[in-house]
C-alpha cells in the first residue's frame, strides 16, 4: 500500500512562507486534508517543561501519536516531538510526521493504528530532498521487551484496566458515549494502555478506535481515547457525561468499578501475561464483539482465572459448541468451573446442565471432572440424588479420590431411615460405582422396604413409588427384601397381596418365594358365586404349584389368601379334606375345618357328613371339647339318611342324642333335635323311638317335634289320608306318659289335625279310618267319632272355623325340609 506523507515544522522562509508549516508533502495531498491535518499535528509542551532543555531533557518531552479520522472518511497517522530550537535558534520548535491512510484500507497486516507506535519509518525532521515519495512499508515495531513490559503493565493496572476496557466497550458501540481521558505522567504509559487494550478489543474496533497520547488541552481533542498529563486532567474532571477520567497518578483513588464480564475477564487474561488467548478467541466459533464466554473458556483451559461472572458465561458457551475445544482443554476448562473455591464455580445445577450438553458428544472421560464433582455434591446434599454412573464417567484419579471422600457419607445416607427412596437408589449406584462397602446395610434396607410396602399400601401407590427402583439397582437387596417378604407372607398373606396389588415389585428371580407368589397371583377378593375351592385350585395352579399337594406351610397361606376370614363352608370343608388330614394338621388348618362344621348354620346341609369325615380320621387328632358336638353332627347325618347309611343304630337314638347332647353346643344340639323330630314324623319310624321320645319329657326334643309338626312342609301331606291316620295314631299314643308329650301330642291334635279333617270329604275320611284301623284296630271308632261334627250350636261353630281354616291355609307342595330356628 501507498502512505502518503506530510512533515509539518518551523521551517525558513521561502515560498510557502516561514514559521510553521507543511515542509514536504508527497504528491497527492489534497489542500484540505493538509487544513485539517495542521489542526491535528500541533505540539504544546507541557506546562513545568524547560524553556531550554539539554538533549537529556528533550527526551523526556511527551511524544504525541495519534490516530485521527478525517472529514473524507481518511486516517491520519502522525507522530509529533518537541525538537527545542528551530532553524533560527528559537526555542518552542516541533516536527510532525504524519501519513494519509485512504478510506476504507486498512493498515499492513490489518493491525491498529496503535501497532505503528515504534515502528522505524518515523523522523523527527523533513527530507532534504523536498517533496518525499508515498511511503510503500511501515514496519509495526515495538521496543524490545515491551511485550513482558506491558504484562507487568496490566497486572499493576488491575481492576483499572477493567474500567478502561468497559469504557472502549461503550465507545464502540454508543458514538455518543463519553470520550475516555488517560492522565499519564509518562505518555509512553498511554501508548501502553492503548496497546493493551486494542488487543483485547474486537479487531474491527481496535482498527478504527482514534487516539492521541499527549494533548495539553483535552477539551479540544476530537480523538476518541485522549492522552494527557495528570494536571491536564482537570479539565475536564467531574464531568461524567462528557469524558470518563482515567487518571492513576493518585494512588489514593479508587479505580472506577465495573461490571462488564468481557471487560474484567480480557483484564484478567493481559494480568496474567496470556494476551495471545485474544487472538484465539476471535477464531472461535460464535465470538461475537466482546463476547466473554469464548475468551473466558480459553483462559480457564488454559489455567488463567478469570472473574467470577466470566465462569457461567464460559460454560454457556461451552454448552453451545461441546466440540470447540480439544479434550485435553476441555477436560481442564471443566476441572476449572467447577472447582470448589473457586470465584464463580458453577452450582450443581448448572453442572448438571453442562454435562447433559456434553453427553454423547465427548468422551466420558473427559466430563470426569464435572461428573466428580456432582457426584460429591449430591451425596453432601441430604435433599439430592447423585446423578447415574455409566461405565467410564469416573477413572482415575476421580474415582479413587471420591472413593476416600464420599465412603461414610454414603454408608451414613444409606443406614439414615428417612432417606428418601429415590436418593437411597442413587446412593447405592454410587456405592456400586466406586466399590464402597455396603453390604451390611442391605438387611436395615430390606427391612425398612418391606415395612415401606405393607405399611403404606393402602395409601396408593405414590407412597411407595419408589420402592421397585431401589430393588431394581441392586440384586443382593433384592433377594433379601424379597425373602422377607415372603416371609412375612407366610404370617400375614392378605396384607402382602394386597400390598403386591399396589405395588408393582419384581417378583422373577431369586428369592421370589412360594408364599410370595400366592400372595402375588391373589386377586382382589369379590363376591362371587364361584366354589372357593376351585377358587383355591385356580390360586395354585397361577403360582406354579399345581400337581402334588403343596408343602403344609404353603397349603395354610392359600388357604388363608381364598378365606381370609377363615370360615369355610361345611361343603368346602369336605372338599378340603381330600388332601389328607395329616397335612392340614401339619399345616394348623385342621381346625378351621371342624370350626366349619360345628359352627355351621343350621341351614348349612353339610355340616353333619363333615363331620362324619372328621371323625373317621381318628378322634385323637379331635380336642376334647369338640368330640361331642362332632358326635351329635354325625348323628344328625345318620338321622337324615337311616335307610342309605349302614352306621344308624338300631335302636336307643333319643337316648344317644340325649346323651351327646349334655356336651354339646346348643346349636348343635338344636339341630340334633330336629333331625330326630324329622325322624319321629315319618311313617317309617322306628317304634321304639317314639315312646322313648314320649317319656324323655325333655324341653329340647319335644319343642323340636312340635315345631316341625306345625311347619307347612308337614300339614301341607296332612290331606293324604295315609299320613292323617298315621298323624293320628301317633299324637294318640303314649298318653299321659309325661306332661310335656301329653300337652304337645293334644295341642297337635286340635290345632293342627283337626282344621284338616273338617276340609277333607267323606270318602277321604273313610279311607283315612280303614288306615287307622290297620295300623290300630282298637282306634278306628274313637278316630270316627273324633272326626264327626258335633251337632247343635257345636256343629254350626265347627263349620264356621273349617270355613275359617280354608281361607287361612292353603297348601303347600314339595319335599321335607328343616324348620328355620328360633321359634314358631
Amino acid at each position: 500500500m501507498s502512505l502518503l506523507q506530510m512533515h509539518y515544522t518551523s521551517a525558513p522562509p521561502g515560498p510557502d512562507g516561514s514559521g510553521f508549516r507543511f515542509t514536504a508533502v508527497s504528491p497527492g495531498v489534497p489542500h484540505a486534508v493538509l487544513r485539517e491535518a495542521e489542526q491535528l499535528v500541533g505540539y504544546e509542551p507541557p506546562r513545568d517543561a524547560p524553556a531550554r532543555p539539554t538533549e537529556d531533557e528533550l527526551g523526556a518531552f511527551p511524544e504525541m501519536f495519534g490516530f485521527t479520522r478525517l472529514s473524507d472518511g481518511s486516517g491520519l497517522l502522525s507522530r509529533t516531538v518537541y525538537t527545542g530550537a528551530d532553524y533560527s535558534g528559537r526555542w518552542g520548535n516541533f516536527h510532525a510526521h504524519a501519513l494519509l491512510v485512504p478510506a476504507g484500507e486498512p493498515l499492513p497486516d490489518d493491525l491498529p493504528p496503535i501497532a505503528m507506535w515504534g515502528a522505524a519509518e518515523w523522523t523527527d525532521r523533513s527530507p532534504e530532498d523536498g517533496a518525499p515519495p508515498p511511503l510503500e512499508r511501515l514496519t509495526p515495531g515495538l521496543p524490545h521487551g515491551l511485550g513482558t513490559t506491558l504484562t507487568a503493565f496490566a497486572a499493576d493496572a488491575g481492576p483499572r484496566l477493567a474500567a478502561l476496557l468497559a469504557d472502549l466497550r461503550r465507545l464502540a458501540e454508543d458514538p455518543q458515549a463519553p470520550q475516555v481521558v488517560i492522565a499519564e505522567q509518562d505518555t509512553r504509559d498511554v501508548a501502553h494502555w492503548l496497546i493493551v487494550a486494542c488487543a483485547a478489543l474486537p479487531r474491527d474496533v481496535a482498527r478504527d478506535l482514534t487516539f492521541t497520547t499527549y494533548t495539553r488541552r483535552p477539551q479540544h481533542a476530537r480523538q476518541q481515547v485522549v492522552g494527557v498529563r495528570p494536571e491536564d486532567a482537570r479539565a475536564v474532571t467531574g464531568q461524567p457525561h462528557r469524558y470518563a477520567v482515567h487518571d492513576r497518578s493518585d494512588p489514593r483513588a479508587e479505580p472506577p468499578a465495573t461490571d462488564d464480564v468481557w471487560a474484567l475477564t480480557a483484564a484478567a487474561v493481559w494480568a496474567a501475561g496470556a494476551n495471545g488467548l485474544f487472538k484465539s478467541a476471535r477464531e472461535l466459533p460464535d465470538a461475537g464483539p466482546f463476547a466473554a464466554g469464548p475468551l473466558a473458556a480459553l483462559a480457564l483451559a488454559g489455567g488463567v482465572a478469570v472473574p467470577a461472572g466470566a465462569v457461567a458465561e464460559a460454560a454457556r458457551w461451552a454448552a453451545a459448541h461441546p466440540r470447540a475445544l480439544d479434550e485435553t482443554a476441555l477436560e481442564t476448562f471443566l476441572r476449572a468451573v467447577c472447582e470448589e473455591g473457586r470465584p464463580g464455580a458453577l452450582a450443581p445445577d448448572a453442572l448438571a446442565g453442562l454435562l447433559a450438553a456434553f453427553r454423547d458428544t465427548v468422551p466420558l472421560a473427559v466430563t470426569a471432572p464435572v461428573t466428580a464433582r456432582l457426584v460429591a455434591a449430591a451425596v453432601h446434599d441430604r435433599a439430592a440424588t447423585p446423578p447415574p454412573l455409566p461405565p467410564g464417567a469416573l477413572p482415575e484419579p476421580y474415582r479413587t479420590r471420591l472413593t476416600g471422600e464420599l465412603g461414610e457419607p454414603l454408608r451414613a445416607g444409606i443406614a439414615t431411615p428417612t432417606t428418601p427412596l429415590r436418593r437411597v437408589n442413587g446412593l447405592l449406584a454410587t456405592a456400586r460405582a466406586l466399590g464402597v462397602e455396603h453390604e451390611d446395610l442391605l438387611p436395615g434396607l430390606a427391612e425398612r422396604l418391606g415395612r415401606r410396602v405393607l405399611d403404606r399400601a393402602g395409601a396408593g401407590p405414590d407412597s411407595v413409588r419408589d420402592v421397585p427402583d431401589v430393588l431394581a439397582g441392586s440384586e443382593p437387596l433384592r433377594v433379601r427384601f424379597l425373602d422377607l417378604l415372603n416371609t412375612r407372607a407366610a404370617d400375614d398373606p392378605t396384607a402382602v397381596a394386597r400390598a403386591l396389588r399396589a405395588v408393582p415389585l419384581p417378583l422373577d428371580g431369586p428369592g421370589d418365594g412360594a408364599h410370595l407368589r400366592l400372595c402375588a397371583a391373589a386377586v382382589e377378593p369379590k363376591p362371587s358365586t364361584k366354589n372357593r375351592t376351585v377358587v383355591l385350585r385356580e390360586l395354585l395352579r397361577a403360582a406354579g404349584l399345581d400337581g402334588a399337594p403343596p408343602p403344609p406351610m404353603v397349603l395354610r397361606t392359600a388357604l388363608a389368601l381364598v378365606w381370609p376370614d377363615r370360615t369355610q363352608t361345611a361343603a368346602e370343608a369336605t372338599a378340603l379334606l381330600d388332601d389328607g388330614a395329616a397335612l392340614h394338621q401339619a399345616a394348623g388348618t385342621w381346625n378351621d375345618l371342624v370350626a366349619a362344621a360345628i359352627e355351621a348354620p343350621a341351614t348349612d346341609t353339610g355340616a353333619p357328613l363333615l363331620a362324619k369325615r372328621l371323625l373317621a380320621e381318628g378322634v385323637e387328632a379331635l380336642g376334647r371339647s369338640v368330640v361331642a358336638d362332632l358326635k351329635l353332627l354325625a348323628l344328625v347325618h345318620a338321622l337324615q339318611h337311616p335307610d342309605g347309611d349302614p352306621s344308624v343304630p338300631h335302636g336307643g337314638l333319643v337316648h344317644r342324642v340325649l346323651g351327646l347332647s349334655h356336651n354339646a353346643r346348643p346349636a348343635v344340639q338344636t339341630r340334633a333335635a330336629h333331625a330326630l323330630a324329622l325322624l319321629l314324623l315319618r311313617p317309617q319310624r322306628p317304634a321304639e323311638e317314639l315312646k322313648a321320645f314320649a317319656e324323655s319329657n325333655n324341653p329340647t326334643l319335644i319343642d323340636a317335634y312340635d315345631k316341625a309338626a306345625r311347619s307347612p312342609v308337614l300339614t301341607d301331606f296332612l290331606a293324604a289320608p295315609h299320613r292323617l291316620a298315621d298323624c293320628y295314631v301317633v299324637w294318640n299314643s303314649h298318653a299321659h306318659v309325661g306332661p310335656l308329650w301329653e300337652l304337645t301330642r293334644t295341642g297337635l291334635l286340635e290345632d293342627v289335625l283337626r282344621p284338616v279333617v273338617r276340609r277333607l270329604p267323606d270318602d277321604q275320611i273313610r279311607a283315612a279310618a280303614e288306615l287307622v284301623a290297620r295300623q290300630a284296630p282298637s282306634r278306628r271308632a274313637a278316630f270316627e267319632e273324633w272326626c264327626r261334627p258335633a251337632g247343635g250350636m257345636k256343629q254350626l261353630f265347627r263349620r264356621l272355623g273349617a270355613r275359617k281354616s280354608d281361607k287361612t291355609q292353603e297348601p303347600r307342595w314339595g319335599d321335607v325340609r328343616p324348620p328355620r330356628e328360633g321359634g314358631r
